[in-house]
């Protein structure tokens, strides 16, 4: 049996590596005679600098940057000197486990530390830069970053207002002034696998600021200042970028960034897997199995996730997909109606939460040997 696996992390547990090494464990103590291949990806959230890392060779640029609140914070970005292109990472200046629970909040949350990575890079004379959009603690449509490029955003009475999403209800106008014209000699890519529009029921505000810290009410607010911010532009630019899909990755800086600094979108997943090479790989050699998963599998899974695209790619090269989770939020013929071999969760529902993140290598591995023990009767796993 060959297998290639292309796992997620699994947030707070375990890393892509940690899932693999787990799961091929399982498949040991199973007793199945196989040969593996592993594949470092991301989606373009969290992890996505060390999947460019693995395909590239890149130096680690330091930066004097501020975290999601303003404070000071010492953080990098990836350099290839070849291509001459910066690899950003927004969760690394604007991410939400950069927070305490209790710190959460995207009326106050901003962008403006990967800005600064980006003003940084730009200055450095970087002709081609990447930002990686997820796991992001701001709701603030790309506020922030556009400040840091010199962008200021003003109220009715012409006053600067921060870049923080408390502020985009009161939007009246937009000041490009102080834009450096050394922006229009670099080429932006906003790299997501998100494809929720600005605002909306759909949008940033509603499917993700929940999860960051926003109650119904700030929701709300949050949502009408995102249609506010999307109507100056309009006014001012003439253009018309909310409801492109993707624009609302990362609490619409994906808008942000399209907008303020003319970013193409990427599909995370396809950009990463083209550069793993993968595509090759499964054209040359038959593998039984494409294994992928993430922490939970849900509603969101169907709406550009990792998931997703190891699907696309199952589809396309006629390989069964396996779909590995924590926790599944999402019925199982839902999922395999998009295409998906079978899937297994691995927590114990008779534990708690700590328990199944403190144990999830083991029960992955005790999850993946039942998988194979049952399966080694049917035709396809026999060699």
């Amino acid at each position: 049996m060959k297998l290639l696996l292309i796992p997620d992390k699994f947030k707070g547990s375990l890393t892509s590596e940690e899932v693999s090494k787990a799961f091929i464990d399982g498949v040991q103590k199973a007793g199945v005679d196989f040969t593996y291949k592993f594949i470092k990806a991301s989606d373009g959230g969290d992890g996505f600098m060390d999947a460019v890392a693995s395909y590239k060779p890149c130096i680690s640029v330091e930066v004097v940057t501020e975290n999601p609140l303003g404070k000071p914070l010492r953080s990098h970005y990836l350099y290839n000197k070849k291509d001459n292109a910066a690899y950003i990472e927004l969760a690394n200046a604007s991410g939400m486990e950069l927070l305490k629970p209790e710190e959460r909040n995207p009326m106050l949350t901003s962008t403006y530390g990967t800005g600064l990575q980006i003003k940084d890079a730009v200055q450095k004379g970087i002709k081609n830069i990447y930002i990686g959009l997820g796991g992001s603690a701001t709701n603030d449509g790309g506020m922030g970053i556009a400040r840091a490029l010199g962008y200021v955003f003003l109220d009715a009475k012409g006053k600067k207002l921060p870049a923080i999403g408390n502020s985009l209800e009161q939007i009246r106008s937009i000041d490009d002034s102080w834009v450096g014209n050394d922006l229009k000699e670099v080429s932006f890519y906003a790299v997501n696998d998100v494809s929720n529009p600005l605002f909306g029921i759909k949008g940033a505000a509603y499917v993700y600021a929940g999860q960051k810290g926003a109650t119904d009410e700030i929701i709300k607010v949050l949502d009408q200042g995102l249609e506010n911010l999307d109507r100056v532009v309009a006014e001012t630019y003439g253009l018309l970028n909310a409801h492109l899909p993707g624009s609302g990755a990362a609490g619409g800086a994906a808008y942000g960034l399209k907008t303020f600094l003319g970013a193409n979108f990427l599909s995370g997943i396809d950009f990463i897997l083209g550069l793993s090479g993968v595509e090759k790989l499964l054209a040359a050699k038959a593998f039984d199995f494409i294994v992928t998963g993430e922490g939970k599998i849900d509603d969101q899974t169907m709406n550009g996730k990792l998931i997703q695209g190891v699907m696309r790619l199952g589809e396309k090269y006629n390989t069964r997909v396996i779909a590995i989770c924590g926790k599944l939020d999402i019925s199982k013929n839902q999922l395999m109606d998009h295409g998906i071999y079978d899937v297994f969760e691995i927590q114990n529902p008779s534990k708690d939460l700590a328990y199944n993140l403190q144990n999830a290598k083991e029960l992955l591995s005790q999850k993946a040997k039942e998988f194979f023990l049952l399966r080694q009767e049917n035709s396809p796993l026999k060699k």
